[in-house]
């Protein structure tokens, strides 16, 4: 150790490696350089993104990807500030990240030229908060700190004062808090009540979200789905959760609807819904099953009906509900077939085809183009915009891979440095973000990021030279554009600055240089610079 004794930052970094983090991410500033100091003695790495709100949302990629907690460093004042869209990101997502918070000494703190209560300020923005005032309380401080991000799946924010980071370290050793996992069990009524729906329904159909994915349910699913004769539609965040090859998988379901489920859905009496909010984008806003028995199934009673009343709410484990209504539901192996046989037959969501020319290439061959190319394992970041809609249908998943959107607040400038983190947590597989030009002109400094930190993420950028979504309504709406095109930056050329590989595609055999440079055993991101249509909108849109 840097001294004698062992201080308040040792212990901390201690603590956090006992809880199974040894990455800790961030940015240094005056209230966290005590601590980040103490990393030079501990197994501890510390990742530094380049701007707060990035270097949180790298926590986020990395606690997806590793589906555990992630940690993360902040300043005070403009720090958290600066981070806090990372932190609402994380919060509306149930992303669980122990945000470590370096404050001002306790003396003099409300008189700091940085001064802010960040208690108050996080409260709206994350699942818990709290204030670690002296050394002696640091045990239980960061103990109840990464308890509640786990039961809570959500960040936490945990102020350290610089004198408690100095001080010396308490003599109590530091032992986390082990909860064994809890598969809540169905109320057996309610399964009754469950299966009496299913058992009357002519066109059941199941709706997989995030839940089901956290609960690793997806084998069941299908398990369910040939038993009740079933479509398997799934919401942004449920993509993944079971392989789109199998024969029941029908896809994305709500605002970004496969031409599949805009047939079964729509004519769908009973949906299951598993782990699934039934959110606006997941209900196109009431029009979906509105004449429909819906079964909400959540392991949170508070997210059922959050956004619209189910005709059941079961409060249950996704696994373990989906296994019990299993072994209760009557088969229909006939009805499988038949469900099965519309989605074979239903028409590939690019069977107009596309609207490419010499010089642009359109977003939705672009995307197919790029799923191909990549392996099946590989993780996708997705940002909010235009862009969100393409890789929703087009980049094609399985059960390997997975795809990781801020689906619930629409950060702009999210999958860039949640792809880095993604490739921080999983440094052996393919780390895919799409991103539209907007979005990566706010957070486009993350590029030295990734080459600093040797991250080779393929960072595809729809560049439509608009903030797309926007212009597309606003020509919808008012007839005309404000403040929603501009000229294209020169990404390939900023990109080389910072060290990367870059290109220009505006053709699809251009996409050539990925198949180059994931045989080149790289070591810094490749930067396609997707030169797209800007009239084609993303699915769904009108009206979505």
């Amino acid at each position: 150790m840097s001294n004698s004794r062992p201080s308040g930052s040792d212990y901390v970094l201690d603590a956090i490696a006992a809880e199974g983090c040894d990455t800790l991410f961030g940015i240094i500033g005056e209230g966290n350089a005590h601590l980040l100091d103490a990393v030079h003695d501990h197994d501890v790495t510390f990742t530094q993104g380049r701007h707060e709100q990035a270097a949180v949302t790298m926590a986020d990629g990395y606690a997806r990807t590793t589906r555990g907690v992630a940690v993360c460093t902040l300043t005070h004042g403009p720090g958290v500030t600066n981070g806090s869209t990372g932190i609402a990101a994380a919060d509306r997502d149930n992303v669980p990240i122990v945000v470590l918070i370096g404050d001002t000494s306790i003396e003099g703190r409300e008189t700091s030229l940085q001064y802010l209560d960040h208690t108050a300020f996080g409260g709206p923005i994350s699942a818990y908060q709290t204030r670690i005032e002296t050394t002696e309380t640091i045990p239980e401080g960061i103990r109840r700190a990464f308890d509640r991000a786990r039961t809570e799946s959500g960040p936490v924010l945990v102020e350290i004062p610089g004198d408690v980071q100095a001080g010396p370290a308490p003599e109590e050793p530091y032992v986390p808090k082990r909860r064994p996992r809890q598969r809540v069990r169905p109320p057996s009524e309610q399964l009754a009540e469950a299966v009496e729906l299913l058992e009357a329904a002519e066109n059941p159909a199941i709706l997989a979200g995030g839940g089901a994915r956290r609960s690793d349910a997806g084998e069941l699913i299908v398990t369910f789905a040939e038993r009740l004769g079933a479509p398997i539609a799934t919401t942004y965040f449920g993509r993944t959760v079971v392989s789109e090859s199998h024969r029941l998988a029908s896809g994305i379901g709500g605002t970004f609807m496969t031409p599949a489920n805009d047939e079964l859905l729509r004519d769908a009496d009973v949906v299951v819904a598993v782990g699934a909010k039934l959110s606006g984008k997941t209900t196109r806003y009431g029009e979906l099953y509105a004449d429909a028995d819906v079964i909400q199934i959540d392991i949170d009673e508070a997210a059922i009906g959050t956004h619209q009343d189910p005709t059941l709410g079961i409060v249950g484990d996704a696994a373990e509900t989906v296994a019990a209504l299993t072994e209760r539901v009557s088969a229909a192996p006939d009805r499988a077939d038949r469900v099965a046989e519309a989605i074979a037959s239903a028409p590939l969501p690019w069977a107009d085809g596309f609207e490419s020319t010499a010089e642009e290439i359109d977003p939705r061959e672009f995307t197919l183009e790029l799923s191909d190319r990549v392996p099946d394992d590989a993780i996708v970041t997705v940002g909010s915009g235009n862009n969100t809609g393409f890789p929703a249908v087009f980049h094609e998943t399985t059960d390997e891979s997975e795809m990781f959107v801020n689906g619930n607040f629409g950060t702009m400038g999210y999958s860039l440095p949640a792809a880095l983190g993604a490739q921080v947590g999983a440094p052996d597989r393919v780390v895919v973000c799409y991103t539209g030009d907007g979005a990566l002109l706010q957070v486009l400094q993350e590029l030295e990021t990734g080459v600093r930190l040797g991250l080779p993420v393929i960072v595809a950028v729809l560049n439509d030279r608009s903030y797309g979504i926007i212009r597309h309504r606003q020509n919808l709406e008012f007839g005309r554009e404000t403040a929603s095109t501009y000229d294209s930056a020169d990404f390939v050329e900023i990109a080389r600055g910072f060290g990367a590989n870059a290109a220009v595609v505006r053709q699809a055999h251009e996409l050539d240089v990925v198949d180059e440079f994931l045989a080149s055993d790289p070591d810094v991101p490749l930067v396609l610079d997707a030169r797209t249509v800007p009239s084609v909108a993303r699915p769904g849109f009108p009206p979505y």
